[in-house]
């Protein structure tokens, strides 16, 4: 048994409340778009044209959409967009996870991409899930923070909540002044202040530093490199336990046992 709503059709995903609730209860999931197939039997639904998919607080939108109802899932392609508390996200193609009063898993493809007030992540997928307030993105990460930091990595853990991400698989941080490379990066906050561990590689414009660890302190534009570190510049090679790096103004502060070993130029 089919039925076929067309011109600004509408659908409720959610039954009727019964009983008298103490506390409010949200309304149910509401679809609407310009054109719907229901199949009764199959609970599956089609629909196309200016698909939009809210729970009152996520509002997913897309070209076209397949619903698969007894599975509380459904499928967005064509321009697929979701806007909500966390952020927008996009992709060529969107899969919504749903119970009966609320969205609560979101996961973009193709081009998808994460933007929020903080940052903007950019990645072959990106997955929200609601339940934890968490950001999971694979496939050639791409993290921009304000005012100038870009990390990249292959996969990316955000807990929106706690402001906490770690960027793992290649994982490098990038502002103005250079770069830091390594295995694992793990930040908090807008990407001011992460903890990179490796085996590291630095590099601030003539100053090449490698380590076992380091610490980016971006609003005191400074890297602190520890373990086994050796930095490089031209003509000689400082080799130490600690080294801090105050990128912005070229300085390099050693700690602990120290040598150095002149060079001479090429």
């Amino acid at each position: 048994m089919r039925a076929i709503l067309a011109s600004a059709a509408a659908l409720v995903l959610a039954g009727p409340v019964h009983g008298a609730p103490s506390s409010p209860v949200p309304p149910p999931i509401s679809v609407t778009a310009d054109v719907m197939n229901i199949d009764a039997v199959s609970r599956v639904v089609t629909a196309a044209g200016r698909v939009s998919i809210s729970d009152g607080v996520i509002t997913a939108t897309a070209q076209r959409a397949t619903l698969y109802q007894r599975e509380g899932r459904g499928v967005l392609s064509g321009d697929a967009r979701a806007a909500g508390p966390q952020g927008v996200l996009k992709g060529a193609e969107m899969t919504i996870t749903y119970a009966a009063r609320a969205i609560t898993r979101l996961a973009a493809r193709g081009q998808a991409s994460l933007e929020s007030k903080n940052l903007t992540i950019v990645a072959g997928t990106v997955t929200m899930s609601l339940a934890d307030d968490s950001v999971t993105a694979d496939e050639a990460v791409q993290i921009t923070s304000p005012p100038d930091v870009v990390a990249t990595g292959a996969h990316l853990t955000y807990r929106r909540a706690l402001g906490a991400a770690t960027l793992e698989g290649s994982a490098r941080l990038q502002n103005r002044d250079g770069v830091i490379a390594g295995e694992r990066i793990e930040s908090t906050g807008r990407w001011e202040r992460a903890t990179v561990t490796g085996p590291v590689w630095g590099k601030f414009r003539d100053i090449e530093v490698r380590s076992r660890a380091a610490e980016y302190v971006g609003a005191e534009k400074k890297a602190i490199f520890t373990g086994d570190v050796q930095v490089s510049q031209p003509g000689r090679v400082l080799i130490s336990e600690k080294v801090t790096v105050w990128y912005a103004a070229g300085r390099i502060v050693a700690e602990g046992q120290t040598r150095v070993r002149l060079e001479a130029p090429p």
